[in-house]
């Protein structure tokens, strides 16, 4: 009786995959803190790059024990001309766990944003932007662009 949930996730997670490994890297830019979260970066994009994957990788710090049992909270957005093409909001979880006086070395973050087929080809603006107080540190931020990734499987 439980397979259901259990396949649905494992479906979610699969397609989630997709969208950080499969098709080809079209960037890898460097994200610049503010603020309110992110910087804006800009992206040529075009119909024929479609499925288009927008992912999240940096790496946590080593030894935040205060961090343990916290996460940030983002909401991601493509844009076009000041149109919204896609959002979604994201949490990103410390690795840290609570009471746990020896460190595991830093891990990195993989995180998916968006997995989205653009309208029409031109510049696109990609939004990060923080829900509530940072409060879990990202070290290298960068925003990881993927075209033409498989598509989830229903």
């Amino acid at each position: 009786m439980r397979r259901g949930p259990v396949a649905l996730a494992a479906v979610l997670l699969l397609a989630a995959c997709e969208g950080l490994l499969g098709g080809e890297e079209l960037m890898r830019a460097p994200l610049q803190a503010t603020a309110t979260g992110y910087a804006p970066l800009r992206v040529q994009l075009k119909p024929e790059m479609n499925p288009v994957a927008i992912n999240l990788h940096a790496d946590f710090g080593w030894g935040k024990h205060e961090e343990a049992g916290q996460w940030n909270a983002y909401r991601a957005e493509l844009r076009r001309d000041g149109q919204v093409i896609a959002s979604r909001e994201v949490q990103v979880n410390s690795p840290e766990k609570p009471n746990v006086s020896a460190s595991a070395p830093p891990s990195s973050l993989k995180q998916p944003l968006l997995h989205v087929d653009v309208p029409a080809e031109g510049e696109y603006e990609v939004l990060i932007t923080a829900t509530r107080a940072v409060v879990v540190t990202l070290n290298s931020p960068e925003l990881v662009v993927r075209i033409k990734v498989p598509r989830a499987q229903q």
